[in-house]
């Protein structure tokens, strides 16, 4: 095919990001019909999340800040001047590379060893009342921390650190890869609405009204106690259940860019329903989807610890919830179970709350940052 045919045929989907996503979006489907319904095991249904969501990425959102480079620069100016903002990413920065590096030199979360059970954080230090079986009494024991174990073990000796990086995964996970389905599927619904108008707006502005009077938490609580836990599946869960307020604030926003003269141009010059959103409406939106992203992670985070805390959280993994619900059970004797998984949480969605605001005043051309 011609250079000319190319131009021509990304010029009737949408450009040639749509072009490239096409086959891609086809491959991928094919593959998962495959894992389904021929091939015993391709790739866990996690792996399919992440290529999914890793295309959209690198199409929409690392090529065009490849190609944008010099607003990038411009907006990372004005983030830079907020302090917060730039600790936040620094300690996110942090949590990825102990999630991705972490396990490597930790043992295995889940592996118990009750003669180490109950060891306090280094610098700490606890007594027991143990019975003597020869002597037949209960004599006190002073167990002290050691680096062996820097965060201490658990009552069944498992260590806390090991714990704890498996739950960075755990979370960055969830978080990123629930809130890139809800934002990406609220965005869509969002701009459909706001552009076609009419019947289609009132049909999906109804679903939404419907979907946001079920209260999010029990609705989850709901469908993975009838379905099962398991960390694809609740991933899945909040990022279908997750899209209301996303749409809600992308039609608002869709509403004044539709009639603005570059989209009346569009329309003047014969660009189709599909052209204009993809290439001209979603574009337009993409800073106020970054701050709603950015913003709906630690919201995300915190109910998959409030579900692992309340046992429907996926078993095969550790997570922070299911640390905090096995610390809370021996709060007056293993304390730091559940203070350090707690202070990650707290660390975690502090951070991400930090970068939301700090890009939010960042693309705000009103402020002053």
């Amino acid at each position: 095919m011609t250079k000319k045919g190319i131009k021509r045929l990304a010029g009737k989907v949408g450009g040639i990001k749509n072009l490239i996503l096409i086959p891609l979006a086809a491959l991928w489907l094919l593959t998962l019909l495959l894992d389904i319904f021929v091939v015993e095991k391709i790739f866990d249904p996690l792996g399919y999340l992440y290529i999914a969501i890793g295309i959209v990425a690198l199409l929409y959102v690392v090529w065009p800040l490849y190609t944008g480079r010099r607003l990038v620069q411009y907006y990372w100016q004005r983030v830079k001047r907020n302090r917060l903002a730039v600790a936040g990413l620094a300690f996110i920065l942090f949590l990825i590379l102990l999630a991705l590096i972490g396990p490597l030199f930790t043992p295995d979360p889940t592996a118990a060893n009750f003669e180490e059970k109950n060891m306090p954080p280094v610098g700490f230090s606890i007594e027991e009342s143990v019975y003597k079986a020869e002597t037949g009494q209960f004599i006190t024991k002073t167990t002290s921390g050691s680096w062996e174990h820097p965060l201490g073990t658990d009552d069944k000796g498992r260590d806390l650190l090991a714990m704890i990086i498996s739950g960075a995964g755990v979370s960055l996970q969830v978080g990123l890869l629930a809130t890139g389905i809800a934002v990406a599927l609220g965005t869509l619904i969002g701009v459909v609405s706001a552009y076609l108008g009419g019947k289609v707006d009132n049909i999906l502005m109804r679903l939404t009204d419907i979907m946001m009077t079920f209260p999010f938490f029990l609705l989850l609580v709901f469908i993975i106690f009838i379905f099962g836990p398991s960390l694809a599946f609740i991933v899945l869960v909040i990022g279908l259940t997750g899209w209301t307020g996303t749409a809600r604030l992308i039609r608002s926003e869709t509403l004044s860019l539709r009639t603005r003269e570059f989209i009346l141009a569009a329309k003047a010059l014969g660009a189709s329903d599909g052209r204009i959103v993809l290439a001209h409406l979603i574009p337009n939106v993409v800073s106020l989807i970054v701050v709603i992203a950015t913003l709906s992670i630690p919201g995300v985070i915190l109910a998959e610890a409030a579900l692992s805390f309340i046992g429907l959280g996926d078993p095969s993994v550790t997570s922070w919830g299911m640390i905090l619900r096995a610390g809370q059970q021996s709060l007056d004797i293993t304390w730091w179970v559940a203070v350090m998984p707690g202070v990650m949480l707290f660390l975690t969605v502090l951070a991400f709350n930090f970068v939301g605001d700090g890009l939010r005043d960042a693309f705000d051309p009103r402020s002053s940052v």
